[in-house]
């Protein structure tokens, strides 16, 4: 017997295999996290300078406002660490004031690390959100771009 398809069954509508998000996303948009995490602040700029895609752009202005809170965190801390341990080294000081100098820089030391591990895992989380046709924004992330202005 041959089964002759149901003509009176309601047509499921249209639907395209894969994502429906697929047009509206590029490449650069999602792989642009992974190349701040390469770049620095550089190629996520450069990105957002020439690209004119809605999706991309996005991307790209939250990889940039990552970087740009990135280095300046990372320069200072490193500077808060470095320049105590210089003093002391370079000078007599005694044990007190070097306990105290130790403190905020055991402090700074464990903020440095937690922020260097951010910083590998976070762009990660944002390219798999790029994936999935999310702008994801970095959580402690301030927005310097807008505050530039004309970049909007």
């Amino acid at each position: 017997m041959s089964r002759k398809p149901n003509s009176a069954s309601p047509k499921s509508p249209s639907t395209q295999p894969g994502p429906s998000l697929l047009a509206e996303r590029s490449l650069l948009g999602i792989f642009v996290h992974v190349i701040g995490l390469l770049s620095g602040f550089v190629g996520p700029c450069f990105v957002y300078w020439v690209s004119d895609h809605e999706f991309t752009r996005a991307n790209a202005r939250n990889a940039l406002n990552w970087q740009l809170f990135l280095t300046p965190a990372f320069l200072v801390a490193t500077a808060v660490v470095a320049v105590p341990m210089g003093v002391s080294n370079w000078f007599e000081i005694p044990d007190v004031i070097e306990f105290v100098l130790f403190v905020p820089v055991a402090v700074v030391v464990v903020a440095l690390t937690l922020l260097s591990l951010m910083a590998f895992v976070l762009p990660i989380v944002a390219t798999v959100k790029a994936i999935f046709g999310k702008t994801w924004e970095y959580p402690i992330a301030p927005d310097f771009v807008s505050r530039v202005g004309g970049l909007t």
